[in-house]
């Protein structure tokens, strides 16, 4: 999420949430982690505040970002004047690094269609809700439920405020909805048992709420990535 709360910013440089911790108190984990951005052999803090690196990113001429999970892993994309290039959320002994490389593949999937993900994910849930989902995990997937059916962004049933903390002002209220419901279905079962570790792809929710993050982070750009 870190990741793609800079990537969202790239194309908004007037922004000033940019640089700044969330202030939510729920993101009091995040704030205490230590990610740095790696560039060659050179490695710099980001912290709380991401700015450091959308001014790297600006420097070289970014001028789109949007987060990508179609591949099998979590990257921003970014499209330069020159180029582009592909950044990746990588655990390195305590600490997030990310690390930046060229692209040289083909263009990339970006995915948009917030109203096809909100459908998916709430099949996924209500799947997950029919296989016996008990407990902790039920509510969870309630509550993802109820927020996909609210007529906002869902805030009023949402425990975790995640629409302000990675989208910017003016993003859709669908948008705003589908990533705090998805928030809200992610498989915490995992991470409780091994803080180092995260759901796999095929378990649960985790492909439909992928799909339905990307969606609402890359929902509110205009232009399409160039080939």
């Amino acid at each position: 999420m870190a990741a793609a709360r800079a990537g969202r910013f790239v194309t908004d440089p007037a922004d000033t949430r940019a640089g700044v911790a969330p202030p939510h108190p729920a993101f009091a984990t995040f704030r205490k982690m230590s990610y740095v951005w790696v560039d060659g052999q050179a490695f710099e803090p980001i912290g709380d505040s991401l700015d450091l690196w959308l001014t790297f990113l600006r420097g070289n001429g970014a001028r789109q970002a949007w987060l990508d999970v179609s591949g099998g892993d979590e990257v921003i994309r970014v499209i330069r004047g020159d180029g582009a290039e592909t950044w990746r959320t990588v655990w390195n002994g305590g600490i997030f690094m990310l690390h930046g490389a060229e692209e040289t593949g083909p263009p990339r999937h970006r995915e948009t269609d917030v109203s096809g993900m909100a459908q998916r994910l709430h099949d996924a849930v209500h799947a997950e809700v029919e296989a016996g989902a008990t407990d902790v995990r039920r509510a969870a997937l309630d509550r993802a439920l109820e927020i996909l059916a609210a007529p906002g962004d869902g805030e009023e049933v949402s425990d975790v405020a995640w629409p302000y903390f990675v989208l910017p002002d003016g993003s859709p209220v669908s948008a705003r909805r589908l990533i705090a419901a998805a928030a809200a279905a992610w498989p915490e079962s995992a991470a409780a048992a091994d803080p180092d570790a995260k759901p796999a792809r095929g378990e649960a929710c985790v492909d439909a709420a992928l799909d339905a993050i990307a969606a609402s982070i890359n929902s509110a750009a205009t232009a399409e990535p160039v080939e």
